[in-house]
């Protein structure tokens, strides 16, 4: 049922993405995503407007993800590019970064959460709120926890 969407899919997200290697990655993904549904037995009524939402779905957690690296890498004085860091500056990032990590195991498992999904992944408060089933009060609460946990590691 879902082959004949494939050439479809792979030119629209080949085009949207302007590489057909990543094009590929992505329609190939969205037909695991798709097949992996549990639709409690009944038919997909519109598998081609499943695909392609699933594939809008999977570009958006993707540049999501790259977003949040970029602003780590940022947050711990990492310098992207041409310019390669000394060996200081390496170790002295490698301690940052230890540091976070400790400081982010000794945290409550819902704070370290809600830090994660707000400064590492960028989401909402609204969506970390009901990613995490949670009130939008709780959330904003558990970020300042953390901030102050973390001190001056937190990621700003």
């Amino acid at each position: 049922m879902f082959e004949r969407y494939y050439k479809e899919l792979s030119g629209f997200f080949s085009r949207s993405l302007k590489d057909r290697e990543a094009a590929a990655d992505v329609v190939q993904e969205c037909y695991v995503r798709a097949l992996a549904m549990d639709t409690g037995g009944m038919a997909i009524e519109n598998p081609r407007a499943l695909l392609y939402r699933i594939g809008k779905n999977i570009i958006i957690d993707r540049s999501r993800r790259q977003a949040a690296e970029d602003r780590f890498l940022t947050s711990l004085g990492v310098v992207t590019g041409v310019d390669s860091p000394s060996a200081e500056q390496h170790v002295m990032w490698r301690q940052r970064l230890s540091g976070l990590l400790a400081r982010l195991q000794r945290m409550p498992p819902k704070r370290r959460d809600v830090f994660i999904l707000v400064r590492i992944y960028g989401y909402s408060h609204a969506e970390a709120a009901a990613h995490l089933d949670c009130t939008v009060a709780a959330v904003e609460k558990h970020v300042v926890r953390a901030v102050i946990d973390c001190g001056d590691l937190a990621l700003y």
